[in-house]
């Protein structure tokens, strides 16, 4: 922070400004002090967030370097270790245009026109056709030893114990996924049993023109969430617009509380900010809202306090080990970042998971994903595959034994 600009001062009180500037000085630099000190990681979070590590993954990788592009590193320095971006120039593309809002998310330049991430079918964008804006391809780096992540020693389980308070033998997930094919407005939510966390993408009515239907607020409020799991369950919930506040009335609706929020900011491919082709009919919309909700006993008083410390279930949450920021890159639309799911994993370690209205890239080991995009089900459980089977013969559950 620069220094304040002193007003003018009679001759009289110049002789008062050395000192005054001083005292300004000292000031700036305590709050700085402190505002470094408060930033810090505590030794207590960190031993949780080392805790909550399960498995070190020593993946190499190569850091992007932070010029971006390979010329305007080399204007900056004459060697460097890292990736690089480098623009894709077609005989139709125009530079002074800029990059493409799309970047790697665009139909119209061959090379992404396949990526996987973009899904089936002809994009909403029109289809294949000469996009005249710059695209940009990764250099590798020029070092042939690529970079690990730092090792972090394992804490032993006797100190992962006293840490998280809970038994370190039930971190391990079940081994495959399992889905169910259906219409979450119809289906018979009384077969699936109780879950301790559910996220929720749902496909709000927004008023704009989206490739995929939508659901009123009043199917959204019929669905039958509370029952579906335990005093304390942990719900999720992604919302954008007027969503944030439709979303906190269903909590209270539901019988939930909100108690916290993450965000999830979007980048593009070069790891800048989304600011174009997106939603929002005021200001383009560069993140989206996670709200985090607890549900309470049916005899719990509205405004009593929660028994974080006292009560089995609340002290099994691993809180204070994760922020509630994601910066992660934009896929195919409606696709959320895999890092929130590790935020989850790792706030509300127990119990069964389940996510509605997912898609085939949304199953993972340890949950359960109900949506209308997902084709033929799976289901690893047995005694909830007779009971699917039996209420809906005419549908094909694949049954996987693990």
């Amino acid at each position: 922070m620069s220094d304040t600009i002193s007003p003018q001062l009679h001759p009289h009180e110049q002789k008062d400004q050395g000192p005054s500037r001083k005292r300004i000085r000292t000031g700036m630099e305590t709050i700085r002090e402190l505002d470094s000190l408060i930033n810090q990681e505590s030794v207590k979070t960190k031993l949780r967030r080392i805790a909550a590590q399960d498995k070190e993954k020593n993946i190499p990788f190569n850091p992007i370097c932070t010029e971006t592009t390979l010329e305007a590193c080399r204007n900056v320095r004459d060697k460097c270790d890292k990736a690089h971006y480098e623009p894709i120039i077609r005989p139709w593309t125009d530079t002074s245009l800029g990059y493409c809002s799309y970047l790697n998310l665009c139909y119209g330049d061959p090379m992404f026109a396949n990526n996987p991430s973009l899904g089936e079918g002809v994009g909403p964008r029109g289809g294949v056709k000469e996009c005249r804006y710059m695209h940009f391809q990764v250099v590798p780096s020029l070092s042939s030893t690529p970079k690990t992540p730092p090792v972090i020693p394992p804490l032993p389980k006797n100190v992962k114990k006293r840490l998280l308070g809970e038994k370190i033998d039930q971190y391990d997930p079940p081994p495959v996924p399992q889905w169910v094919n259906c219409d979450i407005r119809t289906f018979d939510y009384s077969l699936l049993g109780q879950f301790q966390v559910i996220v929720a993408d749902p496909p709000w009515d927004i008023h704009m023109s989206l490739p995929y239907g939508t659901m009123t607020d009043d199917e959204m409020r019929s669905l039958p969430l509370r029952s579906l799991q335990p005093d304390w369950g942990i719900l999720c919930l992604w919302v954008t617009g007027r969503a944030m506040e439709l979303g906190r009335e269903l909590f209270s609706v539901w019988g939930y509380k909100r108690v916290d929020e993450l965000v999830w900011v979007k980048t593009n491919q070069l790891q800048r900010l989304i600011r174009t082709g997106r939603t929002g009919h005021w200001l383009n919309h560069t993140c989206e809202h996670l709200l985090i909700a607890l549900k309470l006993p049916a005899d719990h008083p509205k405004n009593a306090p929660i028994p974080w410390d006292t009560h089995p279930t609340l002290r099994q949450l691993r809180k204070g080990v994760d922020t509630d920021v994601v910066v992660a890159e934009v896929r195919e639309t409606s696709r959320k970042p895999d890092e929130v799911y590790g935020v989850i994993e790792r706030l509300a370690p127990h119990g069964r998971k389940l996510e509605l209205f997912g898609r085939k890239h949304n199953t993972r080991p340890g949950w359960l994903t109900l949506g209308n995009q997902l084709g033929d089900s799976q289901i690893a459980e047995e005694d909830l595959h007779d009971r699917l089977a039996q209420k809906y013969p005419n549908q094909r559950f694949v049954f996987v034994s693990v």
